[in-house]
């Protein structure tokens, strides 16, 4: 009887050893796993991580343009994809949509958009349409930011046009002015400016505040903005891996509070996969109240998809046809 139970226990052992030892969870091999992001907001979701990276734990984190990012997960050979990425919703849910090659396991920002003007009164769901007669110059016009700021004046029925070289200025429309980037502040003529963080906070050196917020303007706690990635293959390997790893995703953001702004850029840095190269976030400007305004927070997929279809449907009635694709539900990891 004793014998018996004591060939049990060696054989509960054994299992266990085994699954301990298995590729499902053991630590990843050194540069086994790739993970990219764009500059920017998304870095910041994962700094914390890379302040904490290690030569040894098997972990490769390289941060690139934002214009590059969808390159990382497009290749034909699987071997040369990221194996984790963050990137744009609109980006994922096109490109990676259906689910076959890779999965998303969250948001890591949900949105750090903003309006700022010379003109002190403050936007919000009541006066939005003072915006109408005005010109507005608009972060990348048919991509996330110009599409949320269109969505956002959609809900409140407020009518709109985008001011071409052929277009007119309308009284009764708000005149939509596409910019690149923060450098038109000040350069275009327009009475307000929709632009990211924490490049807003920046123009206050020309005399601009900001006077609206973009995230409360759409709806409670702002909208999916960039998704977490990764290989379905990874995530069948090596699950218990990659649900610690989301857990370090989750506790990420709270370091943004405790870490200084040469910190922050210092790591980002270290991380640049083009040494030539210079990140977009400056020491300066990431303070806690910039960074509070970045919207980085980890939610995830399952906790999140009913909200990242609608934010998808609604851009989907603003956008050129085919710009914006809604994702299969394989492509939502459930766990």
């Amino acid at each position: 009887m004793r014998e018996k139970f004591y060939k049990k226990c060696i054989a509960w052992l054994a299992s266990f050893f085994i699954l301990a030892t298995s590729g499902c969870i053991s630590t990843p091999k050194k540069g086994e796993i790739t993970v990219y992001m764009p500059d920017g907001a998304p870095a910041l979701a994962l700094a914390k991580l890379m302040y904490e990276d290690e030569k040894d734990d098997g972990v490769t984190y390289r941060v690139v343009k934002s214009d590059v990012i969808a390159s990382k997960v497009t290749y034909t050979d699987m071997q040369k994809n990221a194996d984790l990425c963050i990137m744009p919703i609109t980006a994922a849910a096109k490109l990676l949509g259906k689910g076959d090659r890779y999965v998303m396991l969250g948001a890591v920002t949900h949105g750090n958009l903003y309006v700022i003007s010379k003109e002190g009164t403050l936007l919000s769901n009541e006066n939005i349409a003072m915006l109408v007669g005005k010109k507005v110059g608009v972060l990348q016009m048919n991509n996330v930011p110009g599409l949320t700021f269109k969505a956002v004046l959609n809900k409140y029925g407020v009518a709109y046009q985008e001011l071409t070289n052929e277009s007119t200025m309308s009284e009764d429309k708000v005149n939509l002015i596409a910019i690149t980037g923060a450098d038109a502040v000040g350069t275009v003529d327009a009475d307000y400016f929709m632009i990211a963080e924490p490049a807003a906070s920046k123009q206050a050196e020309k005399g601009y505040s900001i006077v609206g917020d973009l995230q409360t303007l759409y709806g409670e706690n702002g909208y999916t903005q960039a998704v977490l990635v990764a290989k379905k293959g990874l995530v069948e390997k090596k699950r218990v891996w990659v649900e610690s790893f989301i857990q370090d995703v989750a506790e990420a953001a709270s370091w943004l509070s405790v870490a200084t702004g040469t910190e922050i850029v210092s790591t980002v840095t270290a991380h640049l996969e083009d040494k030539n190269m210079v990140s977009d976030l400056k020491a300066p400007l990431l303070t806690l109240d910039v960074l509070s305004r970045c919207g980085v927070r980890y939610s995830s997929a399952k906790e999140c998809k009913e909200k990242t279809n609608l934010f998808l449907q609604a851009l989907m009635t603003i956008a050129p046809p085919n710009a914006i694709v809604m994702p299969n539900a394989e492509f939502y990891w459930d766990k």
